[in-house]
This record gives C-alpha cells, structure tokens and sequence, in this order.
C-alpha cells in the first residue's frame, strides 16, 4: 500500500471515528436549536429578520465548528498515546507522518460535512421563512471552514507534544482564544509595559482568527472581495503547514515507549 493510501485509510477511520463521537451529535444538536432560535427571534423583529437568520445561523457554525474542531482534534494525538492505541497501528508499515496527515484530513473532512450540512440548513431556513438564499453567504461560510482547519492544526500540534490531553486542550483552547482577539495582543503596549518586540513577536505568532471573520460584513451587504478570499486561503494553508511541519517534528522524535 501506498503512502497516499494509507493516509486516506487513516483519514476514512478517523471520520468515522468523529461521526460515532457523542459530543459530536451533541454540537450539532445544539447548532440545530441555534438556528430554530434564530426563528424565533427573527419573528420579534420587524424589518430585522433575515438579518438575525443569517448573524445567527453564521454565529452557530462557527461556534459549535470550533468546539468539534478543538475537544476532538486535541484527542487526535493524545488520546491515542493514553489509550495505548497508537502503538498496533505504527507497529504496522506505517510512518508517523502518515498517521499525522490521515488525522488531520479526516478531521477536517468531518468539519466540511458539518459545515455543509449546516449550510444547508440556514438555506433552507432562509427559504422556508423569506423565500430566497443569499448565495453570498458562501462567501462567509467559506472563511469560517477555513478557521476551523486551522483550529485543526493547532490542536494537532498541542496534541503532539503535550504530555496529556487535558494539557493539549488547556493549550489549544488559550491560543484560539487568543487569536481571536488578536486585537487585545497588538493593543497590550497602551495599557501595560510589555516591550515592543515581545507585543509583536505574540502578535504574528499566535494565528489571527479575525481574519476569517466576515460574518457582519456579507450580513448587512458590504462586498467581500475574491481577492480577501485568496489571502484567507494563504494565510491558512501556510499557517497549518508550519503548524503540521512542526507537529510531525514533534511527533517524529517523541519516545512513546
């Protein structure tokens, strides 16, 4: 079997795997409820409506993305070394990097299945009470898959080099939190004497969520340009190749005897 192959049986398993996780069907569940708030509240208000279905919906996606994204992508790793699981498998002819990559992609073709069905659902939500789909919500949905791959890469890297997965999970969660206030980081120097240079190594080291975020503008029509589209891309396929590069260092030269 080839490399190529075995990457995707590991990918294919771990899909599998993440379908039959409980808190997976629980976040979805709650996104579910989400958008049958987003009714509710859509019918309070007078010219608002679509609006708050569309802020809502986009909101729940990328909400309960991250948590599926975070709480099993730290167990990627982890939870295979505690559990002992890992070693059947490396024991076979397959490579550490392999495993690595097979996690990564199936996790992340998990996230565009529960994106894509949730999608689904704020369009047909937005049928049934308006009549009509914004297809420029794609380009808001977009954005957000690309954020919860590189979710993805930071909790795979944590998930490689931490000792346990409640470290992986304290890690990871304390970086997405902090790149999602990246403005907080860059601000720090007007209300503290943190030097410079430390502010703006923190700034460029920890991943900017923000980015992602174009929510409000496709909501209330502002134009959201192909060209801020490819940048996001970059940005998150450069970030979670030097993320992975890193965990396979990481990984590859872990003792796990």
């Amino acid at each position: 079997m080839s490399g190529l192959k075995r990457i995707v049986a590991v990918a294919a398993n771990t899909f599998r795997e993440t379908v039959r996780e409980r808190v997976l069907y629980n976040l979805v569940f709650f996104a579910v409820l989400m958008t049958a708030s987003s009714l509710l509240l859509g019918n309070l208000s007078i010219r608002q409506d679509e609006k708050i279905v569309k802020d809502l919906g986009l909101a729940s996606m990328d909400i309960f993305g991250t948590f599926i994204a975070l709480f099993i992508g730290v167990g990627l790793i982890s939870k295979e070394i505690e559990r002992r699981s890992l070693y059947p498998l490396l024991a076979k002819p397959l490579t550490r990097s392999e495993f690595l990559l097979g996690k990564f992609a199936g996790l992340c073709f998990t996230l565009f299945v529960n994106i894509g069905l949730m999608s689904i659902g704020l369009i047909v939500t937005l049928l049934a009470t308006h009549h009509r789909a914004d297809p420029a919500l794609l380009k808001a949905i977009y954005p957000i898959f690309l954020g919860l791959i590189l979710v993805v890469a930071v909790a795979l890297f944590f998930s490689s080099v931490a000792s346990s997965s409640l470290l992986a999970t304290l890690w990871t969660i304390a970086v997405v939190v902090a790149g999602r206030f990246s403005d907080v980081i860059r601000n720090m120097r007007q209300v503290s004497e943190v030097p410079d240079w430390l502010v703006t190594a923190l700034y460029w080291a920890v991943p900017n969520f923000r980015n992602f975020d174009v929510k409000n503008a496709v909501v209330y029509g502002d134009p959201v340009p192909v060209v801020a589209l490819a940048w996001m891309t970059a940005y998150a396929i450069v970030y979670s190749a030097v993320l992975l590069g890193a965990a396979r260092l990481a990984f590859g030269s872990r003792d796990l005897h």
